[in-house]
């Protein structure tokens, strides 16, 4: 069917909503934690939705999602103009979002529909991501746990210049999961990334990679935390010439780490290590979802809300919650209920 892509009628009418945004009263609410009716730790929920679309490897698949819910409204001319996109895209976008945005409000339209949408997506995309924690990578068929990303990437951070190995000027590596190791516990993020990424990735492969090299880098520790803790940069994935190229992406540049090197676009090298064949290369799939993930936790303001309250390193609160944020076995729930006490 020719015509506008579906994403163009979602954003231009979050677009129209976000032209009388109030920061207390946002047009549709605010985000929040799945199972909670309030929140220290939410995000305007029409802002989020905006960002999901936004950066989705599949951006179709979630605009069709959120019309699906904004169809509920309960106003049936909005349920038409959104069925009527499943024969004709030739109307203007701007103009179908004016009309619709127009009945919401002329009728007082239900949109906590969105709401929840954008609900979902902080709990089983955001939140889930920002628990990064999990135990240290292992790989079955090789000796030592970060061995494997050794041989194929070389010795050397690939983001710091520095040396893991040597007998001058040495920094301890970290073996980072792109994907967070915490992940593989959580059917509803498995379904949440299922429908983010238009099922490139899908649950079944989410557990296969999760403890694979393809979900692994070695990297200098500084980097790691800016990396996992605070989704400051990403790695991008692109095809060229039938080859994948992977380059340095700054999401949220303040929280870069000072050790790396590299500037935004700058090309990273994996598979240069002495024992690269036959040992994964960092899966393009993986990279990408992570990156994504970090520009909708900037995007959407879910990482000001965050920054606001876990300031510095989160190991501070080790001393102040039983288990620290990141843990290997703390469900997103329960973490999220012992950082909002510590947050009021």
């Amino acid at each position: 069917m020719a015509g506008l892509p579906l994403e163009s009628y979602a954003l231009a009418l979050l677009k129209v909503m976000g032209k009388r945004d109030n920061a207390e009263r946002p047009p549709l609410g605010f985000a929040s934690r799945s199972g909670t009716l309030s929140s220290t730790f939410n995000a305007p929920a029409h802002k989020l939705l905006q960002a999901v679309i936004e950066y989705s490897p599949s951006p179709e698949t979630i605009a069709r999602g959120f019309l699906v819910e904004l169809g509920k409204c309960g106003i049936l001319a909005v349920k038409g103009f959104v069925d009527a996109l499943d024969n004709d895209r030739s109307v203007n976008s701007d103009d179908w979002a004016a009309i619709v945005h127009q009945e919401l409000e002329q009728n007082n339209g239900n949109t906590t529909y969105l709401t929840e949408l954008a609900s979902y997506y902080l709990s089983h995309l955001i939140i889930a991501f920002r628990n990064p924690g999990g135990k240290k990578i292992n790989i079955p068929y090789i000796i030592h746990p970060i061995l494997g990303v050794f041989l194929r990437d070389g010795t050397h951070c690939p983001l710091t210049r520095y040396a893991f190995l040597g007998d001058d000027r040495i920094v301890v590596p970290r073996c980072a999961h792109i994907i967070p190791f915490s992940i593989h516990s959580k059917p509803y993020a498995h379904a949440a990334i299922e429908t983010f990424t238009g099922q490139t990735l899908n649950a079944e492969l989410v557990q296969q990679l999760i403890n694979h090299p393809a979900n692994a880098i070695n990297i200098e520790t500084n980097a790691h935390d800016s990396m996992d803790q605070k989704l400051a940069w990403g790695i991008e994935a692109r095809l060229v010439d039938h080859k994948w190229n992977y380059y340095f992406r700054v999401v949220r540049p303040k929280e870069v780490a000072a050790t790396i090197y590299l500037r935004d676009g700058d090309e990273m090298g994996f598979g240069q290590g002495v024992g690269s064949d036959g040992i994964p290369l960092p899966d393009p799939r993986i990279c990408n979802l992570h990156l994504a993930i970090a520009r909708v936790f900037a995007a959407s303001g879910a990482a000001e809300v965050f920054d606001k309250y876990l300031e510095d390193d989160d190991d501070d609160y080790m001393t102040q919650v039983p288990v620290y944020f990141g843990g290997p076995f703390v469900d997103d729930d329960v973490l999220m209920r012992k950082l909002e006490v510590l947050a009021t």
